[in-house]
């Protein structure tokens, strides 16, 4: 296990406001034996955005920007950057950039933070690699970032991407899909899929609990949990719906995009809003069939959903849309629909036809990657890009000394 270092994390998803993100998982587990300063986004763009959605967006980080600098563990610090939320304008990120800049100096000294380990997952990150006497710069691809419905500016957005793949000493894919992009623009990438939380998924399925927000819903139950934006496919969940009546779908996540207002009108529609992770496994155990729809984008199809190996602990069958991740890997233990009408039968399929010898693999596939397993294995490859550089700098400055004579 990595031991005695300092780690800046330059988050992709919020500390405080969204579900934990594989960041937050790594991130706890470092902070063990670590110091670990976690920054929250600082990329938000509210030019040309329009609607509600935009509104509980700036207050939700306003909400967060209050806390700015926050210790909720002994090693692990929490920082809410101040900026302005406009990017890719040049005068506004040289402006975003010194006031970034001024604020990560002050909260470094507070928190004891010198010649970090840069773990990268924000692309906005870009213009900091350099404020920093780094001990090594990790960029952790978890999604595809430059290719999100939701980026705007986006030449800019992959321009700095270059950036990081070109200072970074390794890097870290979490989609087999995502590897096989960046393995030819760097010589040290490798593939390292998402943790699950197995034990806490697995004792909550184990002991025929489930969570009291299920109270009074219908049996069965196809179930989903996580973020509810424009990326899911309302129009096949709504197919769904309509075409399964006996079904109860019940969908536990905050809305942050994408109109929900029809589905949640249909009677066998529950929605149970944001819940705490805690709250997770006891859902996903009162689940008869877990839903992975989503858009079917270059995005998508390039993910490895976090919820994937958290679905597979508790055993349930899985309907997914295809994924490539999915398809590739898990094809035998998991329903892939080609589009809505499939995704439906197959829901219907999986409800009666699933059997205890495919649940069994799913479980015993989850039970391999437990997050403290991953998170073991990610530090024998930032140990190595340490011993790398330390093994080049060494070269260095014996062919500078070899030159001088």
């Amino acid at each position: 296990m990595l031991m005695g270092h300092n780690i800046i994390c330059f988050a992709p998803n919020d500390w405080w406001g969204m579900n934990l993100s594989c960041a937050t998982h790594i991130m706890l587990r470092l902070a063990r034996h670590n110091r670990v300063l976690f920054v929250n986004p600082f990329s938000s763009d509210i030019s040309g955005a329009k609607g509600l959605g935009i509104l509980a967006r700036i207050v939700r980080k306003a909400r967060s920007m209050a806390r700015f600098l926050r210790r909720p563990h002994r090693n692990l610090y929490v920082f809410s950057p101040i900026f302005m939320p406009i990017q890719g304008k040049g005068f506004v990120d040289r402006l975003n950039n010194i006031i970034l800049k001024l604020q990560m100096q002050a909260v470094c000294r507070v928190a004891g933070i010198s010649k970090p380990i840069l773990w990268v997952e924000n692309l906005r990150a870009s213009d900091m690699l350099e404020w920093f006497d780094s001990e090594a710069v990790v960029y952790h691809v978890s999604d595809l970032f430059t290719r999100c419905k939701y980026t705007s500016n986006r030449a800019a957005l992959e321009l700095r991407e270059q950036n990081i793949v070109k200072s970074s000493d390794v890097v870290i894919c979490v989609s087999e899909q995502l590897y096989s992009l960046m393995s030819a623009r760097h010589s040290r990438v490798y593939y390292v899929p998402h943790g699950v939380d197995f034990q806490l998924f697995r004792h909550a399925a184990e002991n025929g609990d489930s969570a009291v927000e299920l109270a009074g819903v219908s049996r069965p139950i196809a179930g989903y949990f996580g973020t509810l934006t424009g990326n899911n496919d309302i129009e096949l969940l709504e197919y769904c719906v309509r075409n399964l009546p006996d079904v109860s779908f019940v969908l536990a996540g905050q809305i942050t995009g994408g109109d929900y207002s029809r589905l949640l009108e249909r009677p066998n529609v529950y929605h149970l809003g944001k819940l705490a992770y805690q709250k997770i496994p006891l859902l996903c155990a009162g689940f008869n069939v877990c839903m992975l729809p989503w858009k079917v984008t270059e995005w998508i199809r390039s993910c490895n959903p976090l919820k994937l190996f958290e679905y597979m602990a508790s055993g349930r069958p899985i309907v997914s849309v295809q994924i490539n991740e999915v398809v590739n890997k898990y094809s035998d233990l998991i329903s892939v629909a080609a589009d809505k009408e499939e995704f439906c039968r197959l829901l219907s399929h999986e409800l009666t036809n699933d059997t205890a010898e495919r649940a069994a693999r799913r479980i015993k596939e989850a039970s391999e990657h437990n997050w403290d397993a991953v998170v073991l294995q990610l530090s024998g490859l930032i140990k190595g890009a340490l011993s790398a550089r330390e093994k080049a700098t060494e070269e260095e400055v014996v062919a500078a000394e070899e030159a001088k004579v």
